[in-house]
């Protein structure tokens, strides 16, 4: 018996299985309210101040405009809507269904509304005579032969026109016509309505909201007139943050496992400078600098040359607090402690304060912390750790738990590896930069680039089917993945001011190629919101 839309929804709603085939129902309806027809793009896990969702992004190729549908575990969630979708952009609209389940029947009710939101928000309005408009336009300049780099135009309106086509600036369109900038800007938005554009096109190209594109057409909307079901809210979209899948992270962990083929990089001034460390020779080590690019390997082959993992180094990853910190270091006081990306702790003061004595060139650090909670052992009158153990160790017995001594002499070394760079971490604590040894690693990106070659024939591209990417596609045609990445590494792409000084990672390849599997013809001027 075949599935009707209902169906789709009530499946999803209990299993979770048909997630994905309800949310293409919803687009295939809408596509045919709106004329319009959009592509199966992506799946996205996403953050916003309300939590975290999962989206399946469909997108037009003809106008750029977006729509994702969004569940929140096995519940829907909301629509999206983008009047022109491009990487690190935020959605326009947010449109829920409140007190109304996905299995409801009401809910399928609400969908040609829905697509009346979205149409109204991203279309002209008809109007039965535009000739008092066309008059008005016409009137903006007085309608005579203008003469600009040699050719000959019917007016300033039509020289604005083609400056437009020609990819001219506003200002340069300004120079040479004589007009103010509001006059230009109905010329064009007037332009691309009379080509067929939508609002989000005119939006987009003059950089203003919808409702300011279509008041430039001279459409004025009265938003109270628009009345839609109780059922529906509509809100502006939320900042958000789209999170990589598990695919993509485990690219990337491969790709830092990679060394860079260019033996003259950065890393060779890391081994020194961690190798004098482990030697005992620097009291601790701060290396800053941009992720992706193999900072934490190359340290681990060094240290591994000193001895095995927890017998002579450990490490601490992520976010941890003081107390943890001072913790690892009472346990490891005589060993290479490595606290990896834990960059909160450049934020809180009390950490600062133990880092800063981490740092001082002595061959022991009296250590201890301000903030002293029930299961701290006093020893203040002892002088060296192995006093302070045993009274530890008789603390701990008598008290069924384990305690930490209000101080202790640390013998080992520290090494802090961090993505912030040396300039936010001198807004936090000056003194910590004068005092320490530090490394901050910016590389160029041809150099990952280069590195990034060498993996190449290993890296896959998915479409996710579900969050995190535990349901997925492999979408990798090696053709087109290899004339993504020549682009890529490319001077077109490189040198573009948009991309100079950031990094270029698997993410990077990731998004771009989707643009090109997808099929936008602008795939290559879209990739520059990639990085």
């Amino acid at each position: 018996m075949q599935k009707t839309f209902l169906n789709f929804i009530n499946e999803a709603q209990v299993g979770g299985g048909d997630q994905y085939n309800s949310s293409v129902k919803i687009i295939r309806f809408l596509e045919k309210k709106l004329g319009s027809s959009y592509l199966d793009f992506d799946g996205q896990d996403y953050t916003n101040n309300e939590g975290n969702f999962f989206g399946y992004l469909f997108v037009n190729k003809k106008d750029g405009s977006a729509i994702r549908i969004n569940w929140d575990g096995k519940n829907f969630h909301s629509i999206n809507f983008w009047q022109y979708w491009n990487y690190n952009k935020d959605p326009m609209r947010e449109i829920k269904t409140k007190d109304l389940g996905p299995g409801d029947s009401q809910f399928t009710r609400l969908l040609p509304e829905i697509a009346d939101i979205i149409l109204n928000d991203n279309s002209f309005d008809k109007p039965e005579d535009d000739d008092d408009f066309e008059e008005e336009e016409n009137n903006l300049t007085e309608a005579h032969k203008i003469e600009y780099n040699g050719e000959i135009y019917n007016g300033k309106q039509e020289l604005a026109r083609q400056m437009y086509n020609n990819d001219k600036t506003l200002e340069e369109i300004k120079r040479a016509t004589g007009l103010s900038g509001s006059d230009i800007k109905v010329i064009i938005a007037t332009h691309i309505k009379n080509l067929g554009g939508s609002v989000s096109e005119v939006a987009e190209a003059l950089n203003v909201s919808n409702q300011e594109a279509r008041e430039l057409c001279g459409q004025f909307v009265d938003e109270e007139s628009f009345e839609y079901n109780p059922a529906i809210t509509i809100s502006g979209g939320l900042k958000e943050t789209v999170t990589p899948t598990k695919q993509l992270k485990s690219t990337q962990a491969l790709l830092e496992d990679i060394k860079y083929a260019d033996p003259d990089l950065v890393f060779d001034e890391i081994s020194d400078f961690v190798t004098l460390t482990a030697k005992g020779l620097l009291p601790s080590l701060l290396i800053t600098g941009q992720n992706g690019i193999g900072k934490v390997y190359n340290i681990d082959k060094v240290l591994d040359q000193f001895g095995k993992k927890q017998d002579t180094w450990t490490k601490i990853t992520g976010k941890t607090t003081t107390e943890s910190i001072y913790e690892t270091l009472w346990k490891n006081n005589d060993k290479i402690v490595v606290f990896e990306n834990c960059d909160n702790i450049f934020k809180d003061p009390d950490s600062i304060v133990l880092i800063n004595k981490l740092f001082e060139d002595s061959e022991s650090r009296d250590l201890s912390i301000g903030t002293q909670k029930d299961g701290f052992v006093y020893a203040t009158d002892l002088d060296n750790n192995t006093d302070i153990e045993d009274r530890v160790n008789e603390w701990s017995a008598a008290h069924d738990k384990d305690g930490l001594p209000d101080h202790f002499l640390f013998e080992g070394q520290a090494i802090f590896i961090t993505n912030m760079d040396k300039a936010e971490l001198y807004k936090k604590d000056e003194e910590l930069l004068n005092k320490c040894t530090s490394i901050d690693i910016v590389t160029s990106a041809q150099d990952e680039i280069k590195r990034m070659e060498t993996i190449l024939p290993n890296i896959k591209i998915y479409k996710a089917l579900s969050n995190n990417g535990s349901s997925s596609k492999d979408i990798t045609d090696e053709s087109l993945k290899q004339e993504v990445f020549n682009f890529i590494k490319s001077d077109e792409f490189l040198k573009n001011p948009k991309v100079r000084g950031k990094s270029i990672t698997v993410r990077t390849l990731n998004d771009v190629y989707k643009l090109k599997w997808i099929g936008f013809e602008n795939w290559k001027d879209r990739a520059f919101a990639s990085v």
